[in-house]
């Protein structure tokens, strides 16, 4: 499918990244809008997902990054144009997309983006919950997919207030885990109310050892985590990774896995792409029907990114959810 490209903007803005430091450096930019390449669309940006991996990826000196680049990973929008080849969206379509943090990022009114990347979103979800969902519930699906689905089996989550964890533990416990949700005590109502059937302040309150882990801090927490895995245990690390086994030889024989959205972007067929876009409308289509529950997301303006992504990384105090609309 494709369409007379003759009606899209000649230009767009983004912020951009110059050089490693905060997010209040990004400059804002206008730059040309190229017509869309085969299995190509052009999206019109209406909201941007703010999440800790932009303002991460901005204080790094990444080899993936050049001055010029534009930062920025989620995104909701509507469809404008469609490169040849390309069939399950459409001109006039409203999508959520996970971008590459190798490309050309979300932080922009307008998006080139691969077609396979973007997921048609269900009519009665708004802009800024499309873009509250890309990085955190498919992080989440991604996590709780490594793990064989055994009901009854004890499944602990690290880190579970934080948004990908209200994911997990809605996720686990639709999948029959007995869920054990690590979090502060301020938090452990809303948990409990999302599936948890247990809450603790910290892992050392464990009764017994447990059948996985899905650890959200970082690789140093996940490998002490490892400590609470009974015989064939599984640890998942959300954050970072594991560079040696967690345990000796012909030990507990634990399983150990990686979560990262890029191995798509990076590696993944069209039939990994499509199970992809399947997952994120099913989800999608789950939250509106009142199924599946997202924290309400704080809203500003495209001129304020840069200091709502800085307030994101500084604040002792954070939202769930920051989005940017336009």
């Amino acid at each position: 499918m494709s369409t007379d490209h003759t009606t899209l903007p000649e230009t767009f803005e983004a912020w951009t990244w110059t050089g490693p430091g905060e997010p209040k450096a990004l400059t804002r930019e206008r730059r040309s809008l190229e017509a869309p390449g085969d299995q190509e669309v052009i999206v019109a940006t209406r909201a941007i997902g703010l999440n800790p991996v932009d303002w991460k990826f901005i204080a790094m000196d990444s080899a993936l990054w050049q001055p010029g680049q534009i930062p920025g990973v989620d995104a909701a929008g509507e469809v404008l144009a469609c490169g040849a080849g390309v069939t399950h969206v459409a001109p006039g379509d409203r999508i959520a997309v996970h971008t590459t943090l190798a490309g050309p990022g979300s932080f922009a009114t307008h998006l080139r983006l691969p077609a396979r990347a973007v997921i048609p979103l269900p009519e009665t979800i708004d802009w800024a919950t499309a873009a509250a969902f890309p990085c955190p519930a498919l992080t989440a699906w991604q996590a709780i997919e490594k793990l064989p689905v055994k009901p009854g089996k004890r499944l602990m989550i690290t880190g579970a207030s934080g948004s990908v964890g209200r994911w997990l533990v809605q996720l686990a416990a639709e999948r029959g885990f007995q869920v054990i949700a690590i979090a502060s005590t301020k938090r452990h109502e809303a948990l409990r109310a999302l599936g948890a059937q247990e809450v603790l302040e910290t892992p050392e309150a464990l009764s017994a050892p447990v059948f996985a882990v899905i650890d959200t801090v970082n690789g140093e927490h996940a490998r002490r985590m490892t400590d609470h895995l009974g015989a064939n245990g599984h640890i998942v690390c959300v954050q970072d990774r594991l560079e040696a086994a967690a345990a000796p030889a012909f030990d507990r024989a634990l399983s150990q896995h990686e979560v990262a959205l890029g191995a798509l972007h990076q590696a993944g067929s069209d039939a990994d792409w499509a199970e992809l876009r399947q997952a994120g409308h099913t989800l999608l289509e789950r939250v509106a029907d009142g199924e599946l529950t997202l924290p309400t997301p704080e809203i500003d303006d495209f001129a304020h990114l840069p200091q709502r992504l800085s307030e994101l990384k500084h604040a002792r105090v954070r939202p769930l959810k920051t989005v940017i609309t336009l």
